[in-house]
Parts: structure tokens; C-alpha cells; sequence
């Protein structure tokens, strides 16, 4: 659990000092407001519940990942989020227990109060931890990254990592080049850095997770620096060195919360629209009937979560005699096709019964894609990641190019969303896709 939890405790203090001091401002103002409020036991019982909510948002943010205070205005962004939603949180609280006439004003004065405090301690007198870093690559890319990384961020650059073994010992601007990749393991072990930045416009995406993947370092970031990354524009939460974005790489994520609140929205969201969508799955079916012989669905195994076969769910949109495992169309004009087929797919309808899949917790709303057995067969080491979490109905892949993608490049794109994923992510890439779904982007 990456979670800083001296940090945690500080704020859990400066919280319960601005509850409870609030109060008695707001008791001594209260000649002004012309009228008292109700008595401290009332807010003693309120108090575990507003904690929690703050908390609660605080640490669902990353406001308490453990490498390091971000004392830029992104920093800044992420603790008004988290103040915002629990000052909208506690509004709500006290609206729901009523019978502890909570006071507005108390209320207020506490958000306000909170988020000046915090803010004044996390960004103002706490110190920022350096990084100790070390940086992949020796062109072009290295070089720019190199002359704003230390001026704009927290990493220390301790050494450069090249290809190539006969540059080692010379100096990248004012950096000794100190090892080559196959001695990236060794330098872990023997220098124990806290982040590893790639800067090699010459190393594939697919190399980089693959060192990463036989690397094995709990604890290091690995961040990829990327002039084109087009994944940033989708709420990755992602630092700058100048204007070239450092997006995390990896196997994890560090919040706890996320996955069980991701469960109950999926679970929620399914329902509601499976009940709703009943005429539409009837006209559906009727049209897949009349328009061509066999089942109005079509069911195959695919490979989920941890490896599990699940049996997928979707509108029939071939004809009968096409093999179960053939290859997906490539075109539009795809001859194994049916009309009202085409005219599914065009739209996105055929994948509308996946909500069940995803009611029975077989999917998700948003994740990889689900593949077939027989292509995760074929899977390198670091491609089975992307089994760690639920496929999805939508993803990156969905919205950066569908079935344009290389099977590659989606399970790259894969990777990054596992290492960066967020409830606010999630809701951006569903709601990316449903204009990408009307315009029929790479659907056939």
C-alpha cells in the first residue's frame, strides 16, 4: 500500500482542529448571526463521519501517495478537487441527519478553514522529497528532458542509462553515463533509485514494458517521456517537463478504493440501463430474426480477469455458418456480414449485451479488451498484465482507434490505463466514447 501515512495522520489533525474550532467560532459569533447553534455533543457525533469523508476523498485522489508532495499547481488542482468533493460530501451529510441540526455556517466556515490549512501546510511549510532518478537514452529527447526535468519537477537525476556500452564513462551535459540497459538490474539493486524516466525516442513502448516487467522493483516509478503520448489527453494524471509529459508506467495501482467503488458503479449503471434498453433488445432480436437464420446471440469464451474463461454476450451479426473463432472483420464490406448486422456494428448495438457480462462481474463498463484464448496464448510475459483486471466494454483502445489500432498498440494502451486508472478516468473514457460510438469510428 503506497500510501504516506505520516502525511495522513498530520491531515486527519488539521481536519479535526478546524471541525471543532469551527464550531466555537461560529458559537462565538453568534451574536452577529442573531441566533445559537446546537450544543458540541452534536458535533462530537457528526465529527468520525465528516473525518471520514475527507479522508476518505483525500487519499481516493492520491492526495497521500507516498513519493513526494507536488508543490506546483497541479498539487494545488488535486487538493481543491479533494476539498470540493468532501465540503460537497459533508453539505449533503448534514442535510440527511437533520435531527443533528448541524449549522450551515459551521459547515462552511470548516470547508474554508480545512482547505487553507491544508493547503498552507502541504504546499507552504512541508519540504518536498527529491527523487533520486535515473535517466534511459542519450538524442534528442534526452537532452530536452534533461535541461528542464531538475528546473520543473523533484528528480534528481543521478546517472544516464544508454544502449550503448561504449558511451559509458562520458557525460550526457553534466550527467556521467553510468550503464547500459542490461545493467539496469544491478543498478537498482546497488543504488536503489526511486524512479526510472525513459527518454529514448529509439526504444519501443513495447521494449519498455518488457524492462519493466523482468525488472521487478517494488517501489520505483518507471515514467515514460513522450512528446506524442495521446493518452494524456484522456485524464492521465501526468507531470510535465516543460511540455513533454512523464506518464507512469507499470503493473499497479495504489488505491485501494477504487475497485470496490468501481464494482458498485459498473453494478449500478448495468442494471439501470439493461431495464431501460428491454424495447430496444426486443426490436433488436426480432430484426436479427427476420433478416437472417439463427441465434439473435452471439456467445463465445473469452479470457477475463486473472485468466478466468467467461462465455461473452452479443447481438449475432454474422451469418450462422461462420466459424465461432474466425477473425474479426477487417472492412466494412465484409461479405460474412448480415444487413441488420452491419447496421448493428455500425453503431455499437451488438455490444449492448455485454451488460450483462458486466452486471454478472465478468466485465467492466471500462478496461482492456476481452480476447480470445487462443490470441492470449500467444501473449509475451509482459502482455499477460493486462489480465490482472476485468476486460471492458470500453477503453483506451475505444476511443484512441477501436479496430484501426494493431493488436500492439491496444495492449500497450491497455497497460498504461491499468497503471493509471481512476474513477474520474473511467467516466472520461465513457463518455469519449459514446460520440465515437454514434460516429461509427473504426467500427465494423
Amino acid at each position: 500500500m503506497n500510501i504516506d501515512f505520516r502525511r495522513l495522520f498530520e491531515d486527519s489533525l488539521v481536519v479535526s482542529i478546524c471541525w471543532f474550532g469551527s464550531f466555537f467560532a461560529r458559537t462565538l459569533l453568534s451574536p452577529i448571526f442573531g441566533y445559537e447553534i446546537n450544543p458540541l455533543k452534536n458535533y462530537i457525533i457528526a465529527f468520525p463521519f465528516i473525518l471520514f469523508f475527507w479522508i476518505f476523498t483525500a487519499v481516493y485522489v492520491g492526495i497521500y501517495r507516498r513519493y513526494g508532495i507536488r508543490k506546483d499547481i497541479r498539487g494545488i488542482e488535486k487538493g481543491f478537487q479533494a476539498w470540493l468533493i468532501s465540503a460537497l460530501v459533508s453539505m449533503s451529510f448534514a442535510f440527511l441527519l437533520r435531527e443533528l441540526h448541524l449549522s450551515r455556517s459551521v459547515i462552511i466556515i470548516f470547508s474554508v478553514s480545512c482547505f487553507i490549512a491544508l493547503t498552507v501546510k502541504n504546499y507552504a511549510f512541508s519540504e518536498e522529497e527529491t527523487k533520486k532518478s535515473f535517466l534511459i537514452g542519450s538524442g534528442n529527447l534526452a537532452i530536452r528532458v534533461i535541461q528542464k526535468l531538475e528546473d520543473t519537477t523533484n528528480y534528481k537525476i543521478e546517472g544516464i542509462i544508454t544502449q550503448s556500452r561504449e558511451l559509458i564513462g562520458k557525460k550526457l551535459d553534466k550527467y556521467e553515463i553510468v550503464g547500459t540497459l542490461s545493467d539496469l538490474k544491478e543498478i537498482l539493486e546497488k543504488r536503489k533509485p526511486d524512479a526510472i524516466i525513459f527518454a529514448d525516442e529509439n526504444l519501443p513502448l513495447s521494449a519498455i514494458m518488457t524492462i519493466i516487467s523482468n525488472t521487478k522493483a517494488n517501489g520505483i516509478k518507471f515514467l515514460v517521456a513522450s512528446p506524442g503520448f495521446e493518452a494524456i489527453k484522456y485524464g492521465f494524471d501526468v507531470e510535465f517537463v516543460g511540455n513533454i509529459p512523464l506518464v507512469e508506467l507499470g503493473f499497479e495501482t495504489t488505491n485501494i478504493l477504487y475497485e470496490p467503488l468501481k464494482r458498485v458503479f459498473d453494478f449500478v449503471v448495468s442494471l439501470i440501463l439493461l431495464i431501460l434498453l428491454i424495447p430496444v433488445f426486443v426490436a433488436i432480436a426480432i430484426a436479427i430474426k427476420i433478416d437472417s437464420e439463427g441465434p439473435v446471440f452471439f456467445i463465445q469464451e473469452r479470457v477475463g480477469k486473472d485468466g478466468k474463461i467467461f462465455r461473452i454476450i452479443k447481438f449475432r451479426t454474422m451469418y450462422k455458418d461462420v466459424p465461432k473463432y474466425s477473425l474479426s472483420p477487417r472492412h466494412k464490406g465484409d461479405p460474412r456480414i448480415t444487413r441488420v448486422g452491419r447496421f448493428l456494428r455500425r453503431w455499437s448495438l451488438d455490444e449492448l449485451p455485454q451488460l450483462i457480462n458486466v452486471l454478472k462481474g465478468d466485465m467492466s463498463l471500462v478496461g482492456p479488451r476481452p480476447e480470445m484464448p487462443q490470441i492470449v496464448e500467444e501473449y509475451e510475459p509482459w502482455q499477460r498484465e493486462r489480465l490482472r483486471v476485468k476486460p471492458g466494454i470500453t477503453g483506451i483502445w475505444q476511443i484512441l482507434g477501436r479496430k484501426d489500432l494493431p493488436l500492439e498498440k491496444n495492449i500497450q494502451y491497455d497497460l498504461i490505463y491499468i497503471k493509471n486508472r481512476s474513477f474520474l478516468l473511467d467516466l472520461i473514457i465513457i463518455l469519449k466514447t459514446i460520440p465515437l460510438a454514434i460516429k461509427g469510428k473504426g467500427a465494423y
